[in-house]
């Protein structure tokens, strides 16, 4: 593996682990999900991969926060957004095409 392929697998994971958590907020925005049919749909979806291992300290970030909830159903963690979650997956809906305008201006003057 060269060292720009090594550097874009290192940008790529970065920005993925970035964009984790709006993925989550997002998917529970529609429904409820446990942990491993988070996992799933993302790569079915994405084609990433997601580990336990990232996606679940996530959670654990996004509970600490206030905007997940978790409950046990069935022996499984089930995540829900809270009030305060679902205001936010709100504000980036309503803001998502202004910041995508604002991030391909700032792209094209740098």
């Amino acid at each position: 593996m060269s060292k720009s392929d090594i550097l874009e697998n290192v940008i790529a994971k970065d920005f993925r682990k970035g964009l984790l958590k709006f993925f989550i907020l997002k998917m529970l925005d529609r429904v409820d999900m446990h942990g491993y049919a988070m996992m799933t749909k993302i790569e079915e979806v994405s084609g990433w991969k997601v580990s336990p291992g990232s996606l679940y300290p996530t959670l654990f970030n996004l509970s600490t926060q206030g905007f997940v909830k978790v409950k046990i159903v069935n022996m499984r963690k089930m995540f829900s957004l809270t009030t305060k979650g679902k205001n936010f997956i709100e504000q980036i809906n309503s803001n998502f095409e202004t910041g995508l305008n604002e991030i391909n201006r700032i792209f094209n003057e740098l």
